[in-house]
């Protein structure tokens, strides 16, 4: 899952743009959904961080409803494990924006692709983890960056680098790495 937004703050911030990309245990794309999001009180909307994500306002004004985009993204989603690089910002924003509109869900378990190349690279601290750095040293290929579903394929594909690094072979097995 990734989430291009008006900024880093899920009180105040908005998400622009949503994404999930769902692939099986071999990582082939089973299933996916993108969508530009059209905030659910445009008064309250503060357009911003244009200039890194390249939405634009306009865009916006037309993107598929707030409420409709995230029940499509929580439908998607179920009886998947949430994976995001940089979980906590996405689960932050995902969390905020539905109970903004009124929908109860919350993710409990999910996997994040940050925490896991920390977690392999150890005491290396010269290696990068950022999104970009991580598919340059995995030769994975994007058509955008800062675009959700793009950084979201990304994402599973990196998940499925991390996982071989790990020798984990089912995605449960990752989620008891994140279990308290």
């Amino acid at each position: 899952v990734d989430f291009e937004t008006t900024g880093l703050n899920p009180e105040s911030d908005r998400i622009v743009q949503l994404a999930a990309v769902i692939v099986n245990g071999d990582g082939d794309i089973t299933d996916s959904f993108d969508t530009i999001v059209k905030p659910e009180s445009p008064s309250e909307y503060q357009h911003g961080a244009e200039h890194i994500h390249g939405i634009s306002a306009e865009q916006v004004s037309n993107g598929m409803p707030l409420r409709i985009a995230l029940e499509k993204l929580w439908d998607i989603s179920a009886d998947n494990v949430f994976t995001a690089h940089n979980a906590q910002f996405d689960l932050g924003f995902l969390h905020a924006e539905s109970e903004r509109v009124g929908i109860k869900g919350r993710v409990e378990i999910h996997i994040d692709t940050l925490e896991l190349s920390r977690r392999i690279s150890g005491a290396d601290n010269t290696r990068r983890h950022n999104l970009f750095a991580l598919c340059e040293h995995y030769g994975i290929e994007r058509d955008k960056v800062h675009d959700a579903k793009s950084d979201a394929t990304a994402t599973a594909q990196l998940l499925m680098h991390l996982m071989k690094e790990l020798g984990v072979k089912k995605s449960d097995q990752l989620a008891e790495l994140f279990a308290p």
